[in-house]
């Protein structure tokens, strides 16, 4: 038992890595960069480890509840969903930007006698979408791309999972959520810096927020490319 509730602790711990998988860390960047901010990143990266357990967690019950496995056609499927995933995304942020413009703001403000003159960039977008549908493709887009990952990844997550359950379900089910509890937290501290990051540089160096826009969305596409590969 105590070896059992070892190999438990290691599946926390195994969790709290895998949300740092490249694909995972650049799927959450680009859909983030479309519509950058702190709550929205966090809301994103929540979303995204809500799909991905999901899915993990019923592959654990179809696994062992049910004595099925999934398909090695429909992981191997999913593996090259995720690079056409990441493709598109990079594809998805420069047809963004290109219906945004930055320019330049000038505000005076008075103190008494003396005017101070303040200038900053600002981020004008353009693209038409109303309010309710962009709140439901901003829960309802990271939820498939996490559930999409989850899938790809379930192998190497559910590896341990015989070694732990020793036949049973309840103890997979426990190493499963807590493998999952692991990628949320790690999931959700990645997105607090990434939202951190993308609010402290649109507010004061928005040429260079700009700039790392567009270095997440080339280098998604490049790593959407190399995964293609890897999965033919």
């Amino acid at each position: 038992m105590f070896s059992s509730l070892s190999i438990v602790g290691v599946g926390f711990a195994l969790g709290l890595l895998h949300a740092f998988d490249a694909d995972h860390v650049m799927a959450v960047s680009a859909l983030s960069s479309r519509k950058p901010g702190f709550w929205r990143t966090l809301r994103f990266s929540a979303n995204w480890a809500l799909g991905h357990s999901g899915v993990l967690i019923l592959a654990g019950l179809l696994l062992f509840g049910l004595g099925q496995e999934i398909p090695l056609a429909l992981q191997s499927f999913a593996e090259a969903s995720v690079g056409v995933l990441l493709i598109g995304l990079g594809l998805m942020c420069f047809w963004r930007f290109r219906q945004q413009r930055m320019r330049l703001n000038t505000h005076t403000h008075t103190y008494g006698d003396t005017e101070v003159v303040h200038t900053h960039w600002h981020l004008d977008d353009h693209t038409q979408s109303d309010a309710k549908g962009s709140a439901k493709q901003d829960t309802h887009a990271p939820v498939m791309v996490g559930m999409l990952h989850g899938l790809a990844g379930s192998a190497p997550a559910l590896a341990l999972v015989p070694a732990v359950a020793q036949g049973q379900l309840s103890l997979a089910i426990f190493y499963l959520v807590l493998f999952s509890v692991g990628v949320m937290l790690s999931m959700l501290v990645f997105g607090s810096g990434l939202g951190s990051l993308q609010q402290y540089l649109q507010h004061k160096h928005m040429r260079v927020f700009m700039f790392s826009r567009y270095l997440i969305a080339t280098a998604a596409i490049l790593l959407g490319g190399f995964w293609l590969t890897q999965a033919g």
